[in-house]
């Protein structure tokens, strides 16, 4: 499920929810739990250290530092600790009531919010488990005001991720269409990163996230699709397609060409029944 954090903040400032308790869990590497169910309130899952996965009603997520999960009352559960290490994580139970449903649909669905490693999460967090398991009025006080202390540094660090995601993904968006419209220069990682102020170690690392490939990998798939279209609907020399998409070496191209789809290029151009040359 997307979660507006807008909304979500939203939410929890004007319905009443009230907090069950706060549990810290350590979970040996190895370990698996499977075809449980959550308990009959609402949880927001805060993982400390190591990793793990957890299927809520089916739907995996990748329990690991940084991110947020919130679990829905009476969900199916499955999880398991992933890699060798124990998985440590701690669980905010807060129950709201079911007349509220409609209105604060978030409570009862299970949801990632990636805030981000904060340190100060992990303060509020040991604060608000150590309030709670003191009794009287004036911890149960300090317990809200701490809870609200927590989702704002959450909601606040998940805000500006978003915004800075949507940036980033804007940006490379950006150097795709450069490179589809310069494919044919001579281009490098170091020129398209000093287009964006970036060294070539941060394009390099932002162009994968966003795209699943290296920039230059990128670049040379597309300059094969390129040339496959121009062997196949030309009379282009073989130099001519080379230099064309960005080769001056018709040899090296050939190569490079043979080793990406199988085919030499003047064996394809003869499926296509059209004359070979360099």
């Amino acid at each position: 499920m997307h979660v507006d954090i807008n909304q979500l903040a939203g939410n929890f400032s004007r319905i009443k929810f009230e907090i069950v308790d706060v549990v810290k869990v350590k979970v040996p590497p190895g370990k698996k739990c499977l075809g449980v169910f959550t308990p009959p309130v609402s949880g927001l899952i805060f993982p400390l250290a190591g990793q793990a996965r957890m299927f809520f009603d089916g739907v995996p997520y990748e329990m690991e530092p940084g991110k947020i999960f919130h679990g829905a009352p009476n969900s199916a559960l499955d999880k398991e600790v992933v890699g060798n290490s124990g998985w440590n994580y701690m669980v905010i139970h807060y129950r709201v009531d079911d007349s509220a449903k409609a209105e604060f649909p978030q409570a009862f669905s299970h949801y990632r919010i990636d805030s981000g490693y904060s340190p100060r999460i992990n303060d509020l967090l040991q604060r608000l488990y150590n309030v709670c398991i003191t009794p009287g009025n004036l911890p149960a006080l300090q317990a809200q005001s701490l809870f609200f202390s927590i989702l704002d540094e959450s909601l606040t660090c998940a805000g500006s991720r978003s915004r800075q995601s949507e940036r980033t993904r804007e940006l490379v968006e950006q150097a795709v269409e450069y490179m589809k419209s310069h494919y044919m220069e001579p281009l490098t990682v170091g020129k398209l990163a000093g287009q964006y102020g970036l060294t070539r170690k941060q394009f390099a690392y932002l162009f994968q996230k966003h795209t699943g490939m290296a920039p230059l990998e990128y670049l040379i798939e597309h300059r094969v699709r390129r040339a496959r279209e121009l062997l196949c609907t030309t009379a282009c020399s073989i130099a001519e397609v080379s230099a064309g998409v960005g080769y001056t070496d018709p040899y090296y191209f050939s190569k490079l060409f043979k080793q990406r789809t199988g085919f030499c290029p003047t064996k394809l151009r003869g499926y296509f029944g059209l004359r070979s040359a360099l």
